[in-house]
């Protein structure tokens, strides 16, 4: 008698346990119908970077030092053929941006002045203006609308501009010396990086 009321009683609670069992299932599949897992992987990809600079005469440059050709600006003032203060030579540069992804950053900066028919003590300045922008020896292009350049909006022109400055003790022999052309190649260092900033 004893071992059947075991009996019953382990039946009981085998069978309470199968019922709240499934119950949770039933309870669980039921909130399961209105929640979501979903899983996700981010991707950046690093921008795009396709600058490539050529001088007028077709030579393509990098951010080495190499010789530019620039032609001598007539002055008023001073005789064709004669450096003085005031003096200016002009080269262009064409930077092709096209597929480029970020802001760039222009700089020209002139090497050591030893070109043929020019004493090397001579001093110059040198600027840059890109499609006509701002003077400096740095220029900003920024990104156009937010998107790549593209052919259309990537072929920026960058005029150099040397000129030669006042300088008392070389004014003589500035003003004397002649040129046997109207240009000369002057070693100018180019680099192109990308923009940081607002």
């Amino acid at each position: 008698m004893i071992g059947n009321e075991r009996r019953r009683k382990a039946i009981k609670a085998f069978i309470s346990i199968i019922a709240v069992l499934l119950i949770v299932y039933l309870v669980c599949g039921t909130y399961a119908r209105y929640s979501t897992v979903g899983e996700a992987t981010g991707k950046v990809d690093v921008a795009k970077w396709a600058v490539v600079m050529t001088a007028d005469d077709g030579t393509t440059l990098n951010s080495t030092t190499q010789n530019i050709k620039f032609t001598v600006q007539n002055n008023t003032n001073v005789v064709p053929g004669k450096i003085a203060p005031a003096v200016t030579a002009v080269a262009t540069v064409e930077l092709d941006l096209t597929g480029t992804e970020v802001a760039v950053d222009f700089n020209a900066i002139v090497g050591n002045l030893t070109p043929t028919g020019l004493p090397s003590s001579d001093k110059i300045t040198l600027t840059s203006a890109i499609d006509n922008g701002t003077l400096g020896s740095t220029n900003t292009i920024p990104l156009p609308g937010g998107a790549a350049f593209t052919a259309e909006n990537g072929k920026r022109t960058v005029t150099l501009t040397l000129t030669w400055v006042n300088d008392d003790e070389n004014n003589a022999d500035d003003t004397a010396t002649g040129m046997t052309d109207t240009t000369f190649e002057i070693p100018v260092t180019m680099t192109v990086q990308q923009h940081i900033g607002a």
